[in-house]
């Protein structure tokens, strides 16, 4: 029986580490295949700009705390770029969904086949997150391994899930009432049947939040987060601009539901209910619920973007795991003869594939949003704003042949700040010029031209008496303005960057410009990334439960956890994340801290009456 035992465990352990390579060649392979040396989908310069940001001014200067406090303490503690870190952090992260995923099928007692494809399906759906949403990215995992630590139904499991909830919280706010909203539902089916369960899922949202609202308390002294305009809906969310908004939620739906939800996951996702029960049923019961409204919700207001939940619905890939399952049973059961075997096969597997495929081909399209020549523009321009008076506006001119630009303007101002100097990120500002007479136009490119221009009034009244505003144009972002640049006041200090005024001493070199990666290096940094965050993590992961495969399964998150609320804590109390000193002695505390606690609680579960003691998963 004790062989048995081992070898199952032995095979569990083989198929966790398969999944976890798998997914790492998966999300790696962009990288390697074409060569990228950033971070790829349109957030990733956020994150950049955001965590040198940080780094200056504190956590409090940003709207997100967790993934840049977990960037300054990776890219310290591992002598990192900046631009490594963000990229690793996208496939680390998007491994553990599926690893989390997995690893909660299995807590539920789901066959190895059903947590393998959970796992496998929900690790690649994973793509449309990691495509720069790191705060939503970082929310889901650890809202994942949340679930695994209640579905273990013991009190330390239950505190884990509420630390992990908090980090979560910490990494995005604004999803912290999404994740409290699917427990809370999971909570009240379980409230006749199983009113313990309740009680604990209770207990760890109350929890979660108690640790994200003491986090943003913290976080209220220092100087207050960056208020710009980031992405085109912000832009149009700022200018009033609700119907075009809407409108461009609705055609954002409409072109992608097929790419993230195929045809056939959600069927198989409404067979696969049938084949869930206890807390892992009823939560992904929930999840499923909230997942419909809030769909139906966004479409019906246009509050928000009904694509969101979508990419956030991991339930339906986990469900539809069970789904496959249950239909491989129905074609080919125990001693089915080899042409039904053979049909199960078939069958199932092209139905794999095809979910596979549009995680894989929405992952094979993604770029870098920003190139190695606009961060070389931005890095010959570098030099110019420092050494512009303390406080002056940078302003820098966008333009393009469409008739919003907004999406350019957006992208070019995080792509700027990310290649500036830290100290002079706040000073940036962007400016669309009016369009030519009869070039195209619409509402939105005038609200943006309108718009930037009173940024730019009211930043040279507040900031100007120093110096006043200095302008630049650079190529990449503007070439219909490029002749009269040439032609006119500015003066050209570099190919494709014109400034205006200039200082007459020359300047320096540039200060902490930000350079490209490279393929190698980004796939080192992620198995950096990873090794940190699995040993740091696995001492607190083996203080929640005593199934030392759940625990390895979950050590990274449990890892992403502990640096985000250490970093943030720690930061709060003086210890800056800058340099290596700081960052290092954030990891060690955070690290120590698990390993500390593992033996101290297990000696108190040990002491303990045997039905308090956790119970192993098994298939």
């Amino acid at each position: 029986m004790k062989r048995s035992r081992g070898t199952r465990r032995a095979s569990d352990a083989g198929a966790f580490a398969a999944l976890a390579v798998t997914l790492l060649v998966f999300f790696l392979g962009p990288y390697v295949v074409r060569g990228f040396g950033f971070p790829v989908g349109p957030d990733a310069p956020v994150y950049v700009w955001w965590t040198r940001l940080a780094g200056l001014d504190g956590l409090s200067a940003v709207h997100r705390p967790g993934v840049p406090a977990l960037a300054l303490v990776l890219v310290g503690t591992l002598h990192l770029p900046v631009v490594a870190v963000v990229a690793a952090l996208e496939v680390v992260l998007g491994v553990t969904i599926g690893v989390a995923s997995a690893a909660l099928v299995r807590a539920a007692n789901g066959s190895r086949a059903a947590w393998v494809l959970a796992g496998l399906l929900a690790g690649t759906f994973a793509a449309h997150l990691a495509t720069g949403y790191l705060a939503s990215l970082a929310f889901a995992a650890l809202f994942l391994s949340a679930a695994v630590m209640l579905a273990l139904a013991t009190r330390r499991a239950t505190v884990a899930a509420a630390l992990l909830l908090g980090a979560g919280g910490l990494a995005h706010p604004l999803f912290f009432p999404l994740g409290a909203l699917i427990l809370v539902t999971a909570a009240a089916l379980a409230w006749r049947s199983a009113r313990d369960e309740a009680v604990r899922i209770g207990l760890a949202v109350l929890g979660g939040g108690a640790v994200l609202g003491l986090g943003v308390l913290a976080l209220l002294a220092g100087p207050g987060p960056l208020s710009v305009d980031t992405s085109r809906d912000g832009f149009l969310r700022r200018a009033g601009l609700t119907d075009v908004l809407r409108s461009a939620y609705l055609d954002r739906f409409v072109h992608r539901w097929a790419r993230y939800v195929q045809w056939a996951s959600v069927p198989l996702a409404i067979v696969g209910l049938r084949g869930t029960g206890g807390f892992v049923g009823r939560f992904l019961r929930a999840w499923g619920v909230v997942l419909v409204a809030g769909v139906a919700f966004a479409l019906a207001t246009g509050l928000f973007p009904a694509d969101r939940f979508i990419t956030f619905g991991y339930v339906v890939p986990i469900l539809a795991a069970y789904g496959l399952v249950r239909l491989w049973r129905a074609l080919a059961p125990r001693h089915a003869l080899v042409p039904r075997r053979a049909l199960a096969i078939l069958a199932t597997g092209a139905l794999t594939l095809a979910m596979l495929a549009g995680a894989f081909t929405a992952w094979a399209r993604q770029e870098p949003f920003m190139s190695e020549l606009e961060v070389s523009r931005v890095t010959s321009a570098n030099p110019y704003a420092e050494a512009a008076p303390p406080g002056s506006p940078l302003v820098f001119s966008v333009n393009g042949e469409d008739g919003t630009v907004s999406f350019l303007a957006t992208r070019a101002a995080n792509v700027i700040r990310a290649g500036l100097p830290p100290d002079r990120i706040r000073d940036v500002l962007v400016v669309v010029p009016p369009p030519a007479e009869g070039a195209p136009t619409s509402p939105e490119r005038e609200a943006l031209t309108r718009l930037a221009e009173r940024d730019a009034e009211v930043a040279e009244a507040t900031h100007g008496a120093g110096g006043g505003a200095v302008s630049f144009l650079l190529a990449p972002f503007d070439r219909i303005d490029l002749p009269s640049a040439q032609q006119h006041l500015q003066e050209r200090v570099a190919t494709g960057v014109f400034v205006h005024p200039t200082t007459t001493d020359a300047p320096g070199l540039p200060v902490e410009p930000l350079e490209p990666s490279s393929p190698g290096g980004i796939a080192l940094a992620t198995f950096a990334v990873l090794a940190l965050v699995t040993a740091i993590g696995y001492g607190w992961a083996r203080s929640a439960t005593d199934d030392a495969l759940t625990a390895a399964a979950l050590a990274p998150m449990f890892g992403t956890a502990a640096l985000i609320l250490a970093g943030i804590a720690l930061e709060r109390l003086g210890v800056p994340l800058t340099g290596s000193a700081g960052p290092t002695l954030v990891s060690a505390l955070a690290g120590a801290g698990g390993y500390i606690a593992w033996p101290v609680l297990q000696r108190r579960t040990r002491a303990r009456s045997p039905h308090e003691v956790d119970a192993e998963p098994h298939d």
